[in-house]
């Protein structure tokens, strides 16, 4: 418990003037007992409000992935394949302990608003874009955006719903999210094809615009009265963005490094050696204040020592970095290797994320069902790296029977686990910590589709710069890494292509294999995370510290 009376935590609560009739009463689950819940009609369309949400969030990964080789193209711009979701992921991640503690002192609902405003300039920035350095600012401030709304988004359904109906109700939110997914793709593939990939971005505008106005004449979200007196000054500075900064420095210079490194420069060139030094200077100096100078300590002292967050933040981090990967590079695989279009390669990418939606709804009845989010993490362990294994042996030659099925075992595994580490953070935390809980995981989930996006781009180029040569004896590396990822035509003669498929095949493979490293890895997250019952309230002590 905190020294500060204005620091200690408080039960989750709302003021009576802030609960709407009708409602219901909450079960005896321990600090959520006798709050009162919007039902019926109310909670539907909040319901609703939230899965628009989640659709945005949801069509701005995937719409992109089918359009990257078509842009690569136009901007010639072969190494910056991974940018396009690094940049989106870095601010993504890094910026969730941020949104996690403004979430906590400040309105829910208008910082929910205000990240969707972020998000709609980035996405402009993008439907603008010159070239292709503007287009990764502009993904970085529509992540920045992003931030804010899944984790905002999860924390409304927290001000509308006891615990144990969170479960179902958050995988109906996560099936949106998957639906968006499902069809990003394919719009985006349309958009190529039929008229320009700014139209991925463009398409943002609207949706966010119909979503804002549900947001704001129908949800209702109380600031905590622990921090209702505070000034608006002292509520910025709570959460600790200069510390914020440092660790997002420190992440850039990693993913810069992991880009670079072998690929564009030797691992022992100065540039590459420095980032590396810099990111480890400022990754100590970050977990130095958080240890040494509990004033600018960022994560709170409970969830430091909760072992079930960190175990369930890796079992985030791992399949979320999966998926980010296959999501990726499935399209360059169909356009490059299988001479899909855009439109032809998002339709193929639909049993991934279809797997993806029919399980993350089913995982979320599961979990209401038995209580536990342990079984589904263990399914998701299983599956996701049966399908990612089997899809590292794609060839030139896979018929789509298998392609198909394979993809489908992926989805269906990360289906599974992605929302666990969710209902983790709401079950074993208490109230007052939840906020930052489930900021802290949705952090640590961008962060591993950033970081291993990023060493997935670093193995394509590097195999690709040697496995061409060695195959095409006296071939122009350069004119390979200025190229696009399929202007096979501007690249390569008539003669060299039916060589240089096979190649493009094989690393690919090596980059699915990555995937397929990462989902065995979620058992461990799996392994370490106690069983919890979702339906006998937290287990965590009633106290935070700042």
């Amino acid at each position: 418990m905190s020294s500060h009376p204005e620091l200690q935590s408080q039960p989750e609560r709302e003021p009576k003037s802030a609960q709407p009739p009708p409602c219901e009463e909450a079960a005896d689950n321990g600090g959520e007992v006798g709050r009162t819940y919007p039902g019926g009609l109310q909670l539907g369309i909040i319901l609703v409000s939230l899965c628009l949400c989640l659709f945005l969030c949801g069509l701005d990964q995937t719409v992109i992935t089918t359009a990257v080789p078509i842009i690569t193209n136009e901007f010639h711009a072969l190494d910056d394949v991974g940018w396009y979701t690094a940049a989106y992921l870095l601010t993504t991640s890094t910026f969730q302990i941020a949104y996690g503690k403004l979430y906590t002192t400040l309105s829910v609902k208008v910082i929910f608003l205000v990240a969707m405003a972020i998000f709609e300039i980035g996405s402009i920035i993008c439907a603008a874009a010159p070239n292709s350095t503007a287009l990764i600012v502009g993904r970085a401030v529509a992540g920045l955006g992003a931030a804010g709304m899944f984790p905002g988004g999860t924390l409304i359904l927290v001000h509308s719903a006891p615990l144990e109906r969170r479960p179902g109700l958050l995988g109906i939110m996560t099936g949106m999210f998957g639906v968006a997914s499902l069809a990003g793709p394919f719009i985006g593939g349309v958009f190529a094809d039929k008229a320009t990939w700014r139209w991925c971005f463009i398409i943002n505008v609207p949706l966010g615009v119909i979503t804002a106005a549900v947001i704001v004449f129908f949800v209702k979200t109380p600031v905590d009265p622990a921090y209702a007196q505070w000034s608006f000054k002292r509520k910025v500075a709570y959460a600790k963005l200069p510390e914020i900064l440092l660790l997002v420095a420190a992440l850039i210079c990693l993913v810069l490094a992991l880009q670079w490194g072998g690929a564009i420069y030797p691992w022992s060139d100065g540039r590459v050696v420095a980032l590396l030094v810099v990111f480890s200077v400022l990754t100590l100096a970050f977990i130095g204040l958080q240890t040494f100078l509990p004033s600018s300590r960022t994560v709170p002292t409970t969830i430091i020592n909760n072992r079930d967050i960190w175990f369930g933040g890796l079992f985030a981090a791992c399949s979320s970095g999966a998926m980010f990967v296959a999501v990726t590079y499935l399209p360059i695989y169909f356009q490059a290797v299988k001479g899909a279009t855009a439109l032809l390669s998002g339709l193929n990418v639909m049993p991934l994320i279809l797997g993806f939606l029919v399980m993350s709804i089913a995982a979320g009845i599961l979990t209401h069902i038995t209580g536990y989010y342990n079984p589904s993490m263990f399914l998701c362990s299983i599956f996701s790296s049966v399908g990612a294994g089997l899809i590292s042996t794609f060839a030139v030659d896979t018929p789509s029977h298998q392609w198909i099925g394979y993809q489908v075992l992926l989805g269906i595994g990360i289906g599974f686990g992605l929302q666990q580490p969710l209902i983790i953070a709401q079950t074993v935390l208490a109230p007052a910590d939840v906020p930052f809980g489930v900021a802290m995981t949705n952090m640590l989930q961008m962060l591993g589709g950033a970081v291993f996006v990023a060493v997935s781009q670093n193995v394509f180029q590097n195999e690709l710069a040697a496995g061409i040569p060695a195959a095409i004896p006296g071939f122009d590396t350069a004119k390979l890494l200025n190229g696009g990822v399929t202007d096979f035509d501007a690249i390569f003669t008539p003669d060299q292509i039916p060589i240089v498929l096979p190649i493009y095949s094989q690393v690919l493979d090596s980059v699915f294999q990555i995937a397929a490293g990462l989902c065995a890895a979620t058992i461990i997250g799996a392994l370490g995370s106690g069983w919890h019952s979702v339906k006998q309230g937290k287990t965590a002590e009633a106290s935070s510290e700042d």
